[in-house]
């Protein structure tokens, strides 16, 4: 290709344009960058949103490359939310009370460690009509999202409990959380009997780990553990509608989707980013246009 420019659909790429990026593995199912190429053209910001596949062994190398290269601001996506913090050069007081970091502010070199998906989940339930104060709440999963999820809900909740594959991480989140905030936390394995009780006596079921994601095993949830009274909030997007909660909707009880958590997320982050509002319509526009191509690609 050739002259000083390059077409792309985002708009005109130039030497100007400033470069934000998502990092993980894998993250070919993202869709973080549909939607914050479409908030960067609905903000007619000249910008460009990239992801990028980083292994665990090369994440300080590429983060200390993004830093060095001028890249305005990163996201960070599993599994290397929780051990990035150590290649950062700072890290804002709510993301290390979390121990997790999703979203990356370059200043003039120093990177920046911020936290966008607790308040992303939070905004996703009370959109849906529901609320955290006083319920006991599950989660699945110990991860970075899960981390950032639990400590958001735990400021709000009668209980949390969580449950993850393996004892130690849940046992690490729960004393965390019990810590930081006083609040009754109970943990467990995935393989541990209590875990029809834990779904049985929670109002909010949240599965904040990678279970159900396309070609992976689903939470071990069974629908007669499930009823009408709960609300069940699955932040697997790949499938948009998972088996978990097609469970729930089998049970009558009210299910929010990964998608919701997803744009509000990335809405904070660029707000972030940018010192700007975030078009949140035209990300949940760009969001519903890739579902919905994604659906028709599987179904064709």
């Amino acid at each position: 290709m050739c002259g000083n420019y390059l077409e792309f659909s985002s708009g005109r790429i130039s030497g100007r344009t400033a470069v934000y990026a998502l990092i993980g593995d894998p993250i070919g199912h993202s869709l973080s960058p549909a939607i914050q190429n479409a908030a960067f053209r609905s903000a007619e910001i000249n910008a460009v949103y990239v992801a990028l596949r980083v292994t665990r062994r090369s994440l300080r190398d590429a983060v200390k490359g993004l830093g060095a290269s001028g890249v305005k601001g990163f996201n960070v996506t599993a599994p290397h939310k929780v051990t990035v913090q150590p290649h950062l050069d700072m890290i804002e007081p709510s993301a290390e009370a979390i121990g997790s970091v999703n979203t990356v502010i370059n200043e003039n070199g120093k990177l920046g460690g911020h936290n966008t998906d607790g308040v992303g989940a939070l905004s996703a339930l009370e959109e849906a009509g529901v609320s955290p104060d006083g319920k006991s709440v599950l989660i699945l999963g110990a991860g970075g999202a899960s981390r950032a999820i639990a400590y958001m809900l735990a400021q709000r909740a009668s209980s949390i409990r969580v449950v993850n594959r393996t004892l130690v991480k849940s046992k690490h989140l729960a004393l965390r959380i019990r810590k930081r905030l006083h609040i009754d936390v109970e943990y467990a394995s995935i393989s541990d009997k209590r875990l029809k009780d834990f779904v049985e006596q929670s109002n909010i079921v949240i599965n904040a780990s990678s279970m159900g994601t396309e070609g992976l095993s689903n939470p071990p949830v069974a629908a007669e553990w499930l009823h009408h009274d709960q609300c069940v909030f699955d932040i697997v997007y790949n499938p948009p509608h998972t088996r978990l909660l097609e469970l729930a909707s089998l049970a009558g009880a009210k299910s929010v989707n990964g998608l919701d958590m997803l744009v509000n997320q990335g809405a904070c982050a660029f707000e972030l980013w940018t010192g700007r509002r975030a078009p949140i319509i035209d990300m949940r526009r760009a969001i519903g246009q890739n579902v919905l191509a994604m659906e028709h690609a599987k179904s064709s």
